[in-house]
């Protein structure tokens, strides 16, 4: 059974751990190392069940608290590396919430809780429906990760302190549409990310931590971030007069700007670490490059103990990095001569090359050198190109998306994959064919951001990003499979059940898609079952 926070219950003790929906439920008990398929067997009747592992007593059982349809329930090991478990989906009698799984367990007071670790609150009329639907468009609701999103919004004059005691656990901070204000990050605080939004003539103070150590400037103007904590990644888009102001250089690492003017850095122990970004300056350093505000990108750093803004560009691979690092990879991949001539030697050491002719030979030579020069000429164009460094916009708003799908803030790595497929759709000419990216970059975003939305529980724009995914890329095994997770989310269970076998057939080794095969399957057929009763 494949679950999606915030749908289903449970709970878990030392020996297992249980999940359940209101007609199924599922029991996982960890098996020894190194025990073999064979040796696990599994007993299940109407009132208990029995797991038993190698020649030992009962692992894991007991009398169930309810019953169970035997016919519609079933068992499987499954294996990642190492680690083992015995997996039990059992079909219940009557379509309920267990308070405990096991008749011997104490029962919980409360109703078991979410799997997101949230609390169940059910509301009870249309009025609870609709204010939570409003919380939680504005964020305010503590979804699937534990990040809060906290807001200050149009404020214009005022000294703003933001404390411990005044902010909700893990907060999201967001300053938004604030003039000419004094915001200030108290000591004691821990902030998940700081996001600055539109500000004018504003101060930032930050003091407390920022557990992801970045901060994002957005269409600001004559904003100063007084920076006393460590913050390793600032970005900047489309903003002009702002100032980032270091206590100690070793809390900064990088900044990344885009549409920039009139950037000021400065670090209070090391003064000569300062600097400036504007695009301007950098255009007419780069006349060649035709810079945009809204698709090229700059890295600024420290290298060789000055700060240096460089265009970040694509190699070939895709990969973002700088000119400079371009060099510096062409350098250590490109052949050198010395293997060229070994490369050939080789080949007319050969039996083709022992009947070649003293001029094939030479000819054969002089066209291996010259296969090599083209191909490096052709990434050095290609790297430079308006093209690539567009499409190293588009994979650093994904790259971000990744980030923060791992951290568990789904709603923002769904808004980052969104940025990125915008951007994907709207790149430069020689981008390829309608100015768009390849096909693959943008399946697998769309794809990343129906796992997103399978978090959230959205399903119905899980299942149309994981379509569309799967339609630029029909042979991506990832796309198929969170389709069908999607449908079977949705109850479309016929359906999940082609997808997780298009999956399989792509990726025949795919255990998640295997086991929800068999789930979609079972439940496939007790839905044909109530339709026909």
């Amino acid at each position: 059974m494949l679950h999606i926070p915030g749908q289903y219950s449970g709970g878990e003790t030392a020996e297992y751990r249980w999940t359940q929906t209101k007609a199924e439920l599922e029991v996982r008990v960890p098996l020894p190392a190194g025990l073999a398929d064979g040796s696990v067997t599994c007993e299940i009747l109407p009132r208990s069940f029995a797991v038993r592992a190698g020649e030992e007593a009962v692992a894991v059982g007991g009398e169930l608290a309810a019953v169970v349809v035997v016919d519609d329930s079933l068992w499987s090991v499954e294996r990642d590396g190492s680690r083992a478990e015995a997996v039990l989906s059992l079909r219940k009698a009557v379509a309920e919430l267990w308070p405990r799984l096991l008749a011997s367990d104490a029962e919980e007071a409360a109703e078991p809780r979410l799997l997101d670790g949230l609390e169940r609150k059910a509301p009870t009329d249309k009025n609870e429906l609709l204010r939570q639907a409003k919380e939680r468009a504005k964020g305010a609701l503590d979804g699937p990760s534990k990040a809060v999103q906290h807001v200050v919004e149009g404020r214009s004059g005022e000294r703003i302190a933001l404390n411990a005691s005044g902010l909700p656990p893990l907060p999201v901070i967001t300053l938004r549409k604030c003039t000419e204000c004094e915001v200030v990050l108290g000591e004691g605080v821990a902030a998940v990310k700081l996001l600055v939004e539109g500000c004018v003539n504003t101060t930032v103070a930050v003091n407390g931590k920022v557990l992801t150590e970045t901060i994002e400037l957005w269409q600001c103007e004559g904003v100063a971030v007084k920076i006393a904590s460590a913050m390793r990644t600032v970005q900047l888009d489309a903003c002009s007069g702002v100032k980032l102001q270091y206590a100690r250089a070793a809390d900064f690492d990088r900044c990344l700007t885009a549409g920039v003017f009139d950037l000021a850095l400065s670090f209070a122990d090391a003064p000569s670490l300062d600097g400036e970004v504007d695009l301007g300056t950098l255009r007419a350093q780069m006349p060649d490059k035709g810079l945009s505000a809204e698709t090229d990108q700059f890295i600024s750093r420290h290298v060789e103990g000055a700060l240096l803004t460089e265009l970040i560009v694509r190699l070939s691979n895709d990969f973002p990095t700088t000119e400079r690092e371009v060099a510096d990879f062409a350098a250590k991949t490109r052949m050198k001569s010395d293997k060229i001539d070994e490369v050939v030697q080789g080949m007319l050491g050969s039996s083709l090359g022992r009947e070649l002719s003293g001029a094939e030979r030479q000819q054969m030579v002089e066209m291996v050198k010259s296969q090599s020069e083209a191909a490096a000429k052709a990434q050095h164009t290609a790297e430079g190109t308006a093209a690539g460094r567009h499409l190293a916009r588009v994979e650093f708003k994904k790259a971000a998306g990744n980030e923060a799908f791992k951290a568990g803030e789904y709603q923002q790595a769904a808004v980052a994959y969104t940025e990125a497929l915008s951007l994907a759709a709207s790149g430069p000419e020689d981008c390829g064919e309608g100015g768009t990216v390849d096909p693959a970059i943008a399946s697998a975003t769309r794809c990343n951001r129906a796992a997103c939305f399978l978090k959230l529980g959205r399903y119905a724009q899980a299942r149309e990003d994981a379509e569309a995914a799967a339609a630029l890329q029909p042979s991506y095994a990832k796309a198929h499979f969170r389709l069908a997770l999607a449908l079977q989310a949705e109850e479309k269970f016929p359906e999940a059940v082609a997808a997780f076998n298009k999956a399989l057939q792509l990726e025949p080794k795919n255990k998640e898609a295997a086991a929800g095969l068999r789930m979609a399957e079972v439940q496939a057929t007790r839905q044909r079952r109530q339709q026909q009763q």
